[in-house]
């Protein structure tokens, strides 16, 4: 897996947060996408991994709003 980018995290970190995630699920997911390599299949990303960036995706999807 790439070196982590630190303003990708941080970019993500504040993305998830604005759309609910919660703050310990937003920081997990933000440092695997921090690591996401272009050139591997599913971006590097390990099963578990990925576990985790799909339990973020209802959040992006609107359907863990507040609302």
């Amino acid at each position: 897996m790439n070196e982590p980018n630190k303003d990708l995290y941080d970019a993500s970190l504040k993305a998830l947060s604005n759309c609910g995630v919660p703050e310990d699920l937003a920081e997990k997911a933000s440092e695997i996408v921090s690591k996401d390599n272009p050139n591997e299949p599913n971006l590097g990303r390990t099963n578990s991994e990925q576990e985790t960036i799909n339990q973020v995706l209802p959040y992006l999807n609107g359907g863990n709003s507040n609302e």
